[in-house]
């Protein structure tokens, strides 16, 4: 299992258009994905699923992926949330 914690940073948190761009990427990948906040994990493939964290700005959630292309998945992930989900 690879996993990466990084901080939400652009304004409006983890809202329809990010948590569909994580689940486009993610579904590219083989690998299982999930997104953790506060002890409860979203799939990382489901858009729905990422919306129920109510993730907000300054929230840390945790990307984890396990399968054969898990390193790949979960720098493309992080990178999206990094980049502010290209908001700003």
């Amino acid at each position: 299992m690879v996993q990466q914690e990084v901080e939400i940073t652009n304004k409006i948190g983890l809202h329809v258009r990010p948590a569909s761009m994580l689940v486009e990427t993610a579904s590219k990948f083989k690998s299982d994905i999930w997104i953790e906040k506060d002890g409860q994990e979203a799939n990382g493939k489901s858009t729905m699923s990422l919306l129920l964290l109510s993730a907000q700005k300054g929230s840390k959630i945790n990307v984890k992926a396990e399968g054969p292309d898990a390193a790949e998945a979960v720098q493309a992930l992080v990178k999206i949330v990094k980049d502010k989900f290209g908001e700003e």
